[in-house]
């Protein structure tokens, strides 16, 4: 009986613990998409990671702060599909108290998407990672 409850204590664990960082994250996001600055950028450099079902590609851009300071970051979002690392434009919505934490815009989108599939998808692995805990502790 001790393992059961050790594995369910573990894997809920684990699954409140997703739950509370992607909540947290998703509000952050959402604040950073309201309050910060909004200004053009480019996409110069694109970090591809090969994982099981593909590729997942996290954009550099380059762009400029509101006093012309310029920066270069990653926003470490990944995406499904790809920018082109061509110079294309994008909006790089940055916090001003610290220029580096970007989110990425493509051209003509609101930002929503970024944060929002990435906060269903930590949402949906940790409440199947939670119920996956409960489904084995009443199993034993």
């Amino acid at each position: 009986m001790a393992m059961p409850l050790l594995l369910l204590l573990v894997m809920s664990g684990l699954g409140l613990v997703g739950i509370g960082y992607g909540t947290v994250r998703f509000w952050r996001d959402r604040r950073l998409l309201r309050a910060g600055h909004r200004v053009p950028g480019e996409v110069v450099d694109l970090l591809v990671n090969k994982v099981k079902s593909g590729e997942i590609y996290t954009p550099v851009v380059r762009f400029h702060t509101a006093d012309g300071t310029p920066v270069t970051s990653s926003p470490g979002r990944w995406r499904q599909a790809p920018f082109t690392p061509d110079g294309k434009p994008v909006t790089v919505v940055y916090d001003p108290s610290r220029p580096s934490r970007v989110l990425v815009v493509p051209d003509g989108g609101t930002g929503t998407q970024s944060v929002v599939i990435p906060f269903v998808t930590l949402l949906a692995v940790s409440a199947a990672v939670a119920i996956g805990g409960v489904y084995v502790f009443r199993t034993f």
